[in-house]
């Protein structure tokens, strides 16, 4: 008895072969040999299905440890730790 018959994880050989390909490239340069995802140019892997992250800049802000604010307190900071320093010696 064939092992992959009647099994519903292992998909039918011909058909899986048959399948559209992804169109991105692997870090080798070679592309990508898994299927694409059905309607999509790219596999799921390569972001067939969607990432899921916000549309545009939403990601990145997040808690504005690096804001221009944030820097500019920082440079103040390190001016009185040089402050303090010159005073000890």
């Amino acid at each position: 008895m064939d092992n992959q018959a009647g099994n519903p994880m292992q998909p039918e050989p011909e058909r899986l072969a048959q399948a559209p390909r992804c169109h991105a490239r692997t870090r080798s340069g070679q592309p990508c040999r898994s299927p694409a995802v059905k309607g999509k140019p790219r596999c799921r892997m390569h972001g067939g299905k969607g990432s899921g992250a916000p549309k545009g800049n939403r990601n990145a802000r997040k808690h504005g440890g690096r804001s221009a604010a944030a820097a500019a307190a920082m440079a103040r900071v390190r001016a009185l730790c040089r402050m303090i320093d010159d005073l000890e010696v």
